[in-house]
């Protein structure tokens, strides 16, 4: 008896399918998981790979290379080059260690000449390091030039309390509309004549916007739009620039939208 063609090419249809299903079932599954925060607490970590978990956060959570260069200048704010050193000579009385962890989590305890106080708590939001991380990124900017000597204990206990959990503030949500903000930003207040923003091309004249979420908070950037010249120029820019008026070209609700769309660009 002849096998209609059909049902040959069936057979072997399933036959196909269930080898690549025995297949991928006997491949070993590997569970996605997020990644976890970096907890150092009660580990004996070397120094070696203190600063090399240090290094990773400069690079990536604690996004310090948005605004900071290692032995490169005219970026928004100081090169970070031979810091560890330099730190140890800053303030009489004061360590390396001790300088460093200040300006981590009080940035306007120690204002750099020619920069303006636009750097936010590390250990608080948007960025909002662990106190684990904090010690590594710490080690980091010591190993810059200086000798790495810091200790989980001189991070001080109530740091990175709020990156935690349970005492971490309510993510800010503004009232505004984020679609109408960027026609805001696109349209009558001119923003991209100055900066760019994401996929939104712009001139250089400004800083790139395109991260101003991830590395401000939305008090700076509220503040920012109608007083530019109180809240400092950024370094690297020139001052005086960006308009001063906005607070009065603006309605209310365009300057909402504007701030409920710049708190989207992380």
């Amino acid at each position: 008896m002849r096998i209609p063609v059909g049902v040959k090419v069936g057979v072997f249809s399933l036959v196909v399918m269930g080898s690549y299903t025995y297949y991928a079932n006997s491949i070993p599954q590997i569970e996605s998981k997020p990644p976890q925060e970096l907890s150092l607490e009660g580990g004996n970590v070397t120094p070696a790979q203190l600063v090399k978990a240090g290094e990773e956060i400069y690079k990536t959570k604690g996004t310090c290379e948005i605004c900071h260069r290692i032995g490169q200048k005219g970026t928004r704010a100081p090169d970070l080059a031979g810091v560890g050193g330099r730190a140890a000579k800053a303030k009489a009385g004061m360590s390396a260690k001790q300088y460093i962890i200040e300006s981590l989590i009080n940035p306007n305890a120690f204002l750099v000449e020619g920069y303006p106080p636009i750097m936010p708590a590390v250990d608080k939001p948007p960025i909002a390091l662990n106190r684990s991380e904090l010690w590594a990124l710490t080690a980091f900017l010591e190993s810059l030039g200086g000798t790495v000597d810091v200790a989980l204990n001189d991070i001080p206990a109530t740091a990175g309390a709020a990156a935690a959990g349970g005492g971490a503030p309510a993510e800010v949500r503004m009232p505004g509309d984020a679609k109408a903000g960027k026609a805001v930003y696109t349209g009558k207040g001119g923003c991209l004549a100055c900066h760019k923003a994401a996929d939104i091309p712009g001139s250089p004249v400004g800083p790139d916007l395109t991260q101003i979420a991830k590395i401000q908070t939305p008090d700076y950037i509220m503040k920012k739009i109608l007083d530019p010249k109180g809240m400092g120029t950024v370094s690297g820019f020139p001052p005086g620039v960006m308009p001063q008026t906005f607070g009065t070209t603006l309605t209310a609700k365009e300057y909402t939208d504007l701030v409920a769309f710049l708190l989207t660009l992380k």
